[in-house]
């Protein structure tokens, strides 16, 4: 008998997908099997970085429950449940809170609080105005409309008027479901024009991000002018003007046009992949100019970056916190003007690279067991490098970068009204992304 029906625990085919009846793996999200959808990823976090995670979480769950009381004039006490907190204890957790928010570590916990607020808000002021003052009351609420979080705000609200509908109808009580059918249509009239309003909105902000990809590539265009400038036989005289031009470009070579540079090989790589051709070398032509000028990029960026890892490696050396604060706040107190933001913006995305750790992005095990020592070398900087500071250390080099910036654009924009008096080129349109893929294929 015990033979009997099907097998109690058949073999696992690692095929088939995670098993649906396994309450830890969401098959939505699940990105451990072939052909699952992206989504989080099952990764193995070191012990000092899980640990800091935990305590980032813990910190989150604590600042959500508090409860604030105010027993004198500008005199408060929290209180968590029935537990009272001190002032000191409050402000060391948002402290907490704050720093993992910030790397990326967890996501911001009253984050979706304030914004379920707001949307509140928002929805009481449009409820009994006319028509006419609807772009008037919703344009300051741009910022809600266009986070990550509007549209499951929305959904929340549309399952809660849902569930009251049926409440309502389970009491059996036709006075109060009348009432809810007029509030409820009420808002959902709102929230539908207001869909409406940020499908509006990210059109908006979908042709200001071509205008600004427009100027990306036209850093690029700069780059590739000189590589194909006919002036150069060789290959050395072509690599020596390559390297006096991109030097001479370094002050446009921000996080902007970096961050641009990897979502644009990142995107070419996507639509080729999706149209079957990424390993088609006819087909890949951009993709093989966007990854040569971000080699180049990254190279000459490098060049800065090695000298300050350099002295970053020897602060994480020390044994001690108070060794590692000393000697940083040493190499603080010698660095060049033009060294000062680039050294903190180098510290600012090495500590980064934990949330990237805890996303899975990046391998865990290369800066997991230097947790303690990352958070510790971000606390430290920002301690001895205020904003107030930094601007005064690095006032000269902020003169002389926009200097740069300035001199270049005007090179660019003067080359650019050459050819377009020449009629070299096609119109401004070849900026595009599109038009450049085109040229490039051609």
């Amino acid at each position: 008998e015990m033979e009997d029906g099907p097998r109690q625990n058949p073999l696992f085919d690692v095929m088939s997908g995670p098993e649906v009846y396994n309450p830890n793996v969401d098959p939505e999200t699940a990105v451990n099997w072939p052909g699952a959808l992206p989504g989080t990823k099952n990764v193995r976090l070191p012990v000092d970085l899980d640990e800091a995670v935990k305590q980032a979480k813990f910190a989150a769950g604590v600042i959500t429950k508090i409860r604030e009381e105010e027993v004198e004039e500008n005199t408060f006490k929290y209180y968590v449940g029935e537990q009272e907190l001190s002032e000191v204890e409050v402000q060391n957790l948002r402290l907490v809170v704050e720093e993992a928010v910030g790397l990326g570590i967890i996501d911001d916990p009253l984050l979706l609080m304030e914004q379920r607020t707001i949307l509140q808000v928002l929805l009481n002021e449009l409820w009994n105005q006319p028509e006419e003052r609807f772009r008037e009351i919703v344009d300051n609420y741009r910022d809600l409309l266009l986070s990550e979080n509007f549209v499951g705000l929305l959904k929340e609200r549309l399952t809660a008027m849902a569930d009251r509908d049926l409440d309502a109808m389970r009491k059996g009580d036709e006075e109060e479901r009348e009432k809810m059918k007029v509030k409820h249509e009420r808002e959902r009239e709102i929230s539908g024009q207001l869909v409406t309003y940020t499908q509006l909105l990210l059109k908006e902000v979908s042709a200001l991000g071509a205008q600004l990809e427009a100027q990306q590539v036209e850093v690029i265009r700069s780059i590739c002018k000189v590589a194909m400038d006919p002036r150069y036989q060789s290959e050395e005289e072509t690599a020596a003007a390559l390297t006096d031009s991109v030097r001479d470009m370094r002050p446009m070579f921000d996080e902007t046009f970096v961050a641009y540079i990897k979502y644009a090989v990142a995107e070419e790589e996507g639509r080729l992949a999706r149209a079957g051709v990424l390993d088609d070398p006819d087909h890949c032509h951009w993709l093989m100019v966007l990854k040569i000028v971000q080699q180049g990029v990254y190279s000459e960026i490098a060049k800065g970056i090695n000298r300050y890892i350099e002295h970053i490696w020897y602060v994480l050396r020390m044994e001690t916190p108070k060794q590692r604060r000393e000697l940083l706040s040493e190499f603080i107190d010698v660095l060049p003007t033009l060294d000062v933001r680039p050294f903190v913006n180098v510290i600012d995305n090495m500590v980064s690279s934990l949330g990237d750790a805890v996303k899975g992005d990046i391998d865990p095990l290369v800066i997991g067991d230097m947790t303690n020592k990352l958070l510790q070398l971000h606390r430290d900087t920002h301690d001895l490098l205020p904003e107030e500071r930094i601007d005064e250390m690095a006032s000269e080099a902020d003169e002389w970068a926009a200097k740069q910036k300035e001199r270049l654009l005007e090179q660019r924009n003067m080359a650019k009204k050459r050819m377009q008096d020449q009629n070299r080129y096609l119109t401004d349109d070849v900026l595009k992304r599109a038009a450049e893929i085109e040229q490039y294929e051609m």
